[in-house]
This record gives structure tokens, C-alpha cells and sequence, in this order.
């Protein structure tokens, strides 16, 4: 049986516990936007199950030894990634775990005021013959044997307005073995201790208990702008290794070229249209555009381990990300202004909210201060009543009781602590002041930042397009005009690198400006994430 209690008493507690940290977590998350309260609870997440992600049909040759990698892996695609990595990401239970920590500690500050309970005992046994005197006739010690015990319980209750009530009641038990004789005394202690001036009152009282309140709201705002961010992240990681991935294989068409050009050449110059200097140039590129192609795969396949670990799936599990998600990204325009986007992130920003609210928490605890300042006097009423002398009872006569009251008075002689303190907390309300102001004024860098990020992809885009164009005409050119025997070696080589590089440029700044673009939405704080990872913004009802 003890066993038994023993192995469920930690579980029962701690039951408890989570239920009134998920209750205040459920009720405050109502009025914080991007907090789903499906998202709050803590569970330890099973092993990520890829077996309901198809299979990718074939390998790309452009893989070269490292295709065989690909035959057989699971294509996880955004949608897919992002589910995954809202239920299996370290960092994102991290998040969740330091949320209700929070309100684990919400509910000791709530616990505080109201009655706290204590119970205890002791009880001994005992054999005593140090007072016996061996008399004459006596041939044997005489031991006394006694029986005692101890035992106590009341409760401390904390009042809004300050005032302390304390209740303890003893009983003391003693028998006496030889002769069977017992003894029991009880006593009743009440107290009640109420300040009236220094330490008293609801708002020094309750100070504690308010910051722990708002403690746990401004840390479900942090929340949601981590959720925020974090979906952002997530984003500009999987595009980030698709990124890898399209730079293998820009490369990998760069070499083949290469290698294409180098046989046509090696032709020409066995009949003489060649020099050997302009073979040994496009022999040498093609080394370099071969070395450049295998740095590029190890850099995928890297990426592409370091995305498992972020999402919390296992490194050696064989996945591969689709990289049709890339034709998907197109050029958006925000349909937005800059001013605008001022005017929504200042009323729509958790952050902001916060460092309003940390002006109010500021000057609340001014009135604190300036209450450790006052003088300190407390009203104090006792009542004691104990039982009958020597009853054999533990019954407690009422009528053998004492009332005492008293005043006590502490004269502020000496407060520079509390003259420290207040000074200090004044300085804390314009440090709080400042505080918000920046924080405004960081925002709308940030916003002036990311647009001005979005509008300059949108035109790097462009640029690059034009890039890809013109580069693929020079090739294309070059190319004619070695058949024709009138090229250059070096042309050649620089166009072919050319191309490589436009192509490249082009695929980073489309992932850039959706990148930026969802960076716009986070930093206004319209980016709603869903639990399954997905995301929508308000102002085109944007999804994905």
C-alpha cells in the first residue's frame, strides 16, 4: 500500500500543477493574438513519422555520386516542414516549456494569499532509571517507561489588505507505563497582525501577486512574436537549402559545358585551329567549375543535415526537400504603403503593448516606495486557550483563555533604504519611458528596413532577370563563334561563369523578396501562424 501511494503521489502533484498552469495560460492567451491554446500544452512529442511522405521517384544526375543518396528519400515539402517543425523542433518545446514556467510561478504568488496549511508530530519512547536510588531490601533497578507525543497544526493566511492570521494548535501527550497513568495538554494560539500604515494596504500587498499576472501575459506576447519569427526562420531555412540545391545544379551545368567545350576544342587543335595556351585555359576553367560543383554539393548536403536537426528529425533519416516549392515564389507586390505599415505594427505589435504596459508597472510601484517611507504601525489581537493541568483529555477548556491586543509604532528615524528605493524607482519610470519610445522608434526602423528590403529584391530580381538574358545570349554566342573558329578561350570561360552567376542570382533574389515579404508581415505583427505551422496575414488574407 505504501508503495502504491508512494509512486502516484508525483504524479498526482504533478497533475495538479499542470492544471492550474494550463487554466491561467488558457484564460490569459485569450486576449494575445498568434496564441492558439491547443498550442500551450506540454507533451513530449513522438518520433517524427515520414512514412506518409511519398517517396521521390528518381535520383538527379547532377548529384553525381551522391544521387544514390536520393533514391528512396521522403520529399518533404514547406507545408510538410513547417508541421513538423511546430511539433518537433527543440527550440519551439523550449518556447513552450519557459511559458508555463511562468505560470507555474504565477501560481505559488497566487497561492500566497490564501490559507497555507501545516501539520506535523513527533512521538518517542522511552526507558529512564537515572533518578533511582538502590535502598536496602532492593535487588533490582527500577526503570521508569514513558510514552510521549507531539503534535501540532494550523494554517498562515495572508489578506489583501495586509493583515496576517496565524492559528496553531499543540498537543502534547505523555503516559507514564508504570502505573498507567497519562497526562494530555492542548493549546490553541490565534494571532492576527494588521498594518495600518507601512505594509499595509491592497496594492502593497497585492504588488507581487500583479507583476506575476502581468509577467505571465507579457511572456504569452513574447510567444507569439517568437512564433512568428520562428515560422520566418523555419522558411529561410528550407528555402536556404533548396537555394544549395539549385546552386549544384547550376554548376553542374556549367561543368558539363565545360566538358562539352573542352572535347570540341581539343578536336579543333589536333587539326591545327587551336593553340595549345587556349586548350589549356578551358582545361584549367573546366578543373575549377568541377571543384566549384563538388564544394556546391557538399554545401547542400550539409544544409541539408543541419535543416533535419532544426526540425528535430533525426540526421540520419533519408529526406529530401521538394524543390518544386522554388517554381511556386513569384514577385508580390505588399499593396501596402510604408506609411502604413507604421500605423498598423504601432497597434498591432506585442512588444510595443509590453513596453507600454512596463511604464504602468513602473509607476504602480511608486506608490510602493513611497509606502515603505511611512511609518510603521500595527494593530495586533492574540488569543491563547489551553486545556484543564493534567487533564487526561485533549479537550480544550475555553474558559482558560487570554485576549491581548496591542499596538506597535515604528518611527521612520531611519529610512534611507526606502529613500534609496523610492529615488530608485523613480528613475526606473523614466528609464521605462525612454524604453518605450525606442522601442516605437526601433519598430519603425525595423519596418522602414524591411521595406526598403523588399522594394530593393524586387528590383535585384529584375536585374537579374535581364542577367540570365543577356548572359545566355553571350554564351550563345560564344559558342557560335567557336564553331566558327573565331572565338576566344577566355571569352568563353567567362561567359559560361557568367550565366552560372545570373542563374544563381536570379534564384537567390526570389527567395529573398518572399523572404523579405514575410519578414514585412512578422515586423508589423500580422503574421498569424496556425497551429499546424501554416501562416495567414489580414491584409489579402495572404495564406499558405
Amino acid at each position: 500500500m505504501t508503495t502504491t501511494l508512494a509512486s502516484c503521489s508525483p504524479q498526482l502533484y504533478q497533475s495538479r500543477a499542470d492544471r492550474e498552469a494550463y487554466t491561467i495560460l488558457f484564460e490569459k492567451s485569450t486576449g494575445v493574438e498568434n496564441v492558439e491554446p491547443e498550442e500551450l500544452p506540454l507533451a513530449t512529442p513522438p518520433a517524427p513519422d515520414l512514412s506518409k511522405l511519398l517517396p521521390r521517384p528518381k535520383s538527379d544526375e547532377f548529384l553525381g555520386e551522391f544521387a544514390t543518396y536520393e533514391v528512396g528519400a521522403k520529399v518533404l515539402n514547406l507545408d510538410e516542414a513547417l508541421d513538423n517543425g511546430i511539433h518537433h523542433s527543440r527550440e519551439y518545446q523550449s518556447a513552450k516549456e519557459n511559458l508555463y514556467l511562468s505560470a507555474l510561478d504565477l501560481t505559488l504568488a497566487r497561492h500566497r494569499l490564501a490559507p497555507i496549511f501545516h501539520a506535523g508530530g513527533s512521538g518517542t519512547r522511552a526507558t529512564d532509571s537515572r533518578t533511582f536510588k538502590l535502598e536496602e531490601g532492593m535487588t533490582e533497578i527500577v526503570a521508569t517507561n514513558t510514552f510521549s507525543r507531539t503534535q501540532s497544526a494550523g494554517f498562515n493566511w495572508l489578506f489583501k489588505t495586509g493583515a496576517r492570521l496565524s492559528t496553531d494548535f499543540t498537543q502534547d501527550f505523555l503516559r507514564i507505563m508504570t502505573g498507567n497513568q497519562s497526562v494530555n495538554e492542548s493549546d490553541l494560539a490565534v494571532s492576527l497582525v494588521q498594518p495600518l500604515l507601512q505594509g499595509g494596504g491592497t496594492a502593497v500587498t497585492l504588488e507581487a501577486l500583479t507583476q506575476e499576472e502581468r509577467n505571465v501575459l507579457y511572456d504569452l506576447r513574447d510567444f507569439a512574436d517568437f512564433r512568428r519569427s520562428f515560422i520566418v526562420d523555419l522558411v529561410s531555412d528550407y528555402y536556404g537549402v533548396l537555394r544549395a540545391r539549385d546552386l549544384v545544379k547550376n554548376n553542374f551545368v556549367a561543368y558539363q559545358g565545360f566538358v562539352k567545350n573542352v572535347k570540341r576544342e581539343e578536336a579543333l587543335a589536333e587539326e591545327d585551329r587551336r593553340t595549345q595556351n587556349q586548350l589549356g585555359r578551358l582545361r584549367q576553367a573546366k578543373l575549377q567549375s568541377e571543384s566549384r560543383w563538388i564544394d556546391a554539393i557538399r554545401l547542400y548536403l550539409a544544409r541539408l543535415d543541419e535543416f533535419k536537426i532544426t526540425l528535430g528529425i533525426p540526421v540520419d533519416s533519408k529526406i529530401v526537400l521538394d524543390d518544386r516549392e522554388l517554381q511556386k515564389l513569384t514577385i508580390d507586390d505588399p499593396g501596402i504603403t510604408r506609411e502604413e505599415t507604421v500605423e498598423i505594427a504601432l497597434v498591432t505589435r506585442p512588444d510595443l503593448a509590453t513596453a507600454s504596459d512596463l511604464v504602468v508597472d513602473a509607476e504602480r510601484r511608486i506608490k510602493v516606495a513611497q509606502n515603505g517611507l511611512l511609518p510603521k504601525l500595527d494593530v495586533a489581537l492574540d488569543y491563547n486557550a489551553t486545556s484543564e493541568p493534567a487533564d487526561t483529555t485533549p479537550a480544550i477548556n475555553w474558559e482558560r483563555r487570554r485576549w491581548a491586543g496591542s499596538l506597535d509604532l515604528d518611527l521612520p528615524l531611519d529610512r534611507k533604504a526606502e529613500r534609496n528605493i523610492y529615488r530608485a524607482t523613480l528613475i526606473e519610470v523614466e528609464r521605462a519611458k525612454r524604453a518605450e519610445e525606442l522601442a516605437r522608434d526601433r519598430a519603425r526602423l525595423e519596418l522602414y528596413d524591411s521595406w526598403r528590403a523588399l522594394e530593393q529584391e524586387r528590383l535585384s530580381f529584375d536585374i537579374a532577370e535581364q542577367g540570365v538574358a543577356l548572359a545566355a545570349r553571350r554564351l550563345e554566342e560564344q559558342l557560335l563563334l567557336g564553331e566558327l573558329g573565331r572565338g576566344e578561350a577566355r571569352d568563353l570561360v567567362d561567359a559560361q561563369e557568367d550565366l552560372v552567376d545570373a542563374q544563381n542570382q536570379r534564384t537567390a533574389t526570389l527567395i529573398d523578396h518572399t523572404l523579405a515579404r514575410l519578414r514585412l508581415w512578422r515586423d508589423m505583427g500580422i503574421l498569424y501562424v496556425k497551429p499546424d505551422g501554416s501562416w495567414a496575414e489580414n491584409l489579402e488574407n495572404e495564406t499558405r
